[in-house]
């Protein structure tokens, strides 16, 4: 039951009676109420009492009951979430002290536009004046409140700074700390920065609360502001409202329209449905005469699913004089509970109600996203746990050590270099091709397809098969295609397959390379020396291997070019032969059955006529002796007289034979060439892989233990970068404060299942 000396506020709830077992009982806020406690209650609600008078409520006995009052209308019940919120506080400290971002933490972000109120409404909810004032944009920087409650009402209330962890400010010096911490960073010229400020109050007349303090928006850019002011801190307000955890406290001044808000306009850019913003109205006193907010206050204006509630803030004047918080705080419940309009909605209004709700929502929020919390804590500490081991532990100074901490990482070195290789490596990526799978494609597809690509007959023209034919006949008149000419076209054309054997190789070499200088290797990064010195060694070791490679490529040529094989199983040239000779071999003249003396005998020519296989398969040959050319055909011979020229060259004409003779030798070419384009794809990938990758996987550390393995060496070579070691640093720190974050969510599911 609850008691109440003012008689309109005498309530009997169920509710309350089934609330008052568990915790203290909810009392009204304008009243002098008194919370009534049978004495004869169990033990577990007489400690409840002791809580009760822990808030400030004084006890005195009425009829044999425990009772407690309380007048001060800035005391606050024991609060929703006590001992949530202020964990979620000591998650913030401890990631925010070693810079780690990738924790989503329930807060409370409080956004708007410049000299909207926001600074007086973070003051309200604290009841003290401790936020620097001034004309244009005074919050440059992120604030991060962090609101703690004080158990006894009678403590000393002081503030904490994160970036100075131990030293205690009172109100005054708070306001001077933040200006000097900002200017620290961003100078006085007005520059902005993305980095927060944390700010720990500790205070009886508190509830427990996480607020972020940004910028306001402005538009107009001064000092040394960019001239994109406006889109960077709205950039910044977007890093904070973004995260789902965070609950967006909209500030808007009721003198302004709502189709202006820079607030609600940046919240629904990540609420749309406006499920996790809350409105605040401020300087609803200073509305004009003639206007008021309550179709924003009752939801009519603006759908919100949290509401608005409206406070009434001091104003500058009440700055300047110094006016009190907690007297501002009394004049505003009597300006909503007064109100001819307001006071049907004072009961959501004013600075208490807004503390209250904030307290209610990111409890049960918090609450809510505990499992969550946990489980990236758990990932984060795997994370920086297995980048802190890639770093090492701190060098040694012995040469013993220093020596097995080389040949530790020479090893691993050349493990990683075989396992890219082979494919077995642990860091085989799904997006692209690396380590020895792009060897095969610069085999079977770059090397391939360049063979491939090639014409067997490109750079023979006809007069170069012609002059090649008559060259290689001798002074004897060509009856058929001379062998020697066959095989010299063959060899020239047998050359050009030697520049893309010799790329195939420098390829691989550099892809062989290109492994090296990308091995992921966080232990060999620590030594940027040693790390040059390596790839050297390997890129020296790499080009001896090349050396045996090409000279095997060159061998594999000269083979090729040793001996012409026209007996080869593939080779068309027996075909051709049959094909052409079939097509050029003339039909036998018929002769009469009536004539008693032999073929010869009734036609002598034709022993002059009979040619052998060669010469019918490239046409008749010279006329037959006897036989009286025409007069036409007659022609004065070339006088014996007459110099030679120096330089004899192949008339363009062709006669029937020499088409026949170029086309056939240029089949036999065509056919000859594809067989040594298959023997050299295979020959070729065959010896780059034994000569130059398989003779680098098996002597790459033999040579980096000959060129590396010296004491006096050790040194210079194991000498770490400064970056690496305060790295190594910052990761044991981050590593340290994940594991006491985790520590602190385990404690806080712990108690909340108690």
């Amino acid at each position: 039951m609850l008691v109440c000396r003012t008689a309109r506020f005498i309530q009997t709830s169920k509710s309350l009676l089934r609330e008052f077992y568990g915790c203290v009982a909810t009392v009204p806020r304008r009243s002098f109420s008194l919370a009534v406690v049978p004495t004869t209650l169990r033990p577990t609600c007489l400690n409840n009492c002791k809580q009760v008078a822990r808030l400030g409520y004084r006890p005195f006995e009425l009829n044999s009951r425990r009772t407690y009052a309380s007048s001060s209308v800035t005391t606050y019940e024991e609060p929703i979430g006590a001992r949530l919120i202020p964990i979620v506080n000591q998650l913030q400290e401890v990631c925010s002290l070693v810079g780690e971002e990738g924790i989503s933490l329930p807060q409370i972000v409080v956004i708007g536009g410049q000299s909207s109120g926001k600074s007086s409404v973070l003051e309200n909810l604290v009841g003290r004046d401790f936020l620097p004032r001034g004309a244009g944009l005074v919050t440059r920087r992120p604030l991060v409140l962090q609101l703690n409650r004080l158990p006894n009402a009678n403590d000393i209330e002081w503030g904490e700074f994160a970036h100075k962890p131990g030293q205690r400010f009172n109100f005054d010096e708070i306001k001077r700390e933040i200006s000097l911490e900002t200017e620290r960073l961003v100078g006085r010229n007005k520059g902005i920065s993305p980095e927060p400020i944390i700010l720990k109050i500790f205070s009886p007349n508190v509830l427990p609360l996480t607020l972020v303090d940004t910028p306001g928006i402005t538009r107009v850019p001064v000092g040394d502001q960019p001239i994109d002011i406006e889109n960077r801190i709205r950039e910044m307000i977007l890093g904070f409202v973004k995260q789902p955890n965070a609950i967006i406290l909209a500030v808007q001044p009721a003198t302004q329209d709502l189709e202006t808000s820079d607030a609600l306009n940046l919240a629904r850019m990540v609420d749309i449905e406006g499920r996790r913003t809350i409105g605040v109205l401020t300087k609803i006193d200073m509305m004009d005469q003639g206007t008021n907010a309550l179709n924003i206050l009752t939801g009519r204006a603006y759908p919100l699913q949290l509401g608005f509630i409206g406070v009434v803030s001091r104003s500058q004047m009440h700055i300047n004089s110094a006016y009190p918080i907690n007297h501002m705080l009394r004049d505003e419940e009597k300006f909503f509970g007064d109100h001819p309009l307001y006071s049907s909605v004072a009961k959501n209004c004013g600075t208490r109600h807004l503390a209250l709700v904030c307290n209610q929502l990111l409890s049960n929020h918090i609450q809510k996203v505990l499992p969550s919390i946990r489980q990236q804590i758990r990932k984060l500490v795997k994370e920086k746990q297995e980048e802190l081991m890639a770093y090492g532990t701190p060098l040694a100074t012995d040469k013993a050590s220093q020596g097995w901490l080389l040949l530790h990482l020479v090893n691993k070195v050349s493990d990683s270099f075989r396992a890219a290789i082979d494919g077995v490596s642990a860091e085989v990526t799904t997006n692209e091709l690396n380590g020895g799978a792009r060897i095969r494609y610069i085999f079977h597809d770059t090397f391939a397809k360049q063979l491939g690509s090639l014409d067997p007959l490109e750079g023979l023209s006809v007069n170069d098969i012609k002059n090649a034919i008559r060259n290689a006949a001798g002074p004897k008149p060509a009856l058929f295609v001379p062998e020697a000419a066959f095989e010299l076209l063959m060899k020239r054309q047998i050359e050009r397959l030697r520049e893309p054997a010799k790329r195939c190789a420098e390829m691989t070499l550099d892809e062989l390379l290109r492994i090296v200088t990308n091995l992921d290797n966080k232990e060999l990064n620590r030594f940027r020396i040693l790390r040059n010195h390596v790839i050297d060694v390997a890129n020296n070791t790499l080009r001896k291997c090349l050396k045996p490679c090409n000279k095997m490529i060159d061998d594999l040529f000269r083979c090729e070019l040793s001996y012409i094989n026209t007996n080869h199983p593939d080779f068309m040239g027996v075909g051709l032969l049959e094909r052409a000779s079939a097509e050029s071999v003339p039909q036998p003249a018929r002769v009469e059955e009536e004539h008693d003396e032999p073929l010869l005998a009734a036609n002598p020519q034709n022993t002059q006529n009979r040619s052998g296989f060669f010469s019918t398969l490239f046409g008749p040959s010279r006329p037959p002796a006897g036989s009286s050319p025409s007069p036409a055909a007659v022609q004065r011979p070339p006088s014996l007289d007459a110099d030679l020229p120096s330089r004899l060259l192949v008339p363009d004409t062709l006669s029937e034979q020499d088409k026949k003779q170029i086309r056939l030798i240029r089949e036999l070419i065509r056919s000859y060439f594809k067989i040594v384009q298959k023997n050299m794809q295979d020959s070729v990938t065959k010896a780059v892989m034994a000569f130059l990758v398989n003779n680098a996987k098996e002597s790459l550390q033999r040579e980096l233990m000959a060129e590396l393995y010296k004491e006096e060496l050790f040194d210079k070579l194991l000498q770490e970068e400064p970056r690496t070691a305060q790295r190594r640093h910052q990761l044991g720190e981050q590593v340290e404060a994940l594991k006491k974050a985790k520590k602190i969510v385990q404690f806080a599911e712990l108690r909340d299942f108690e």
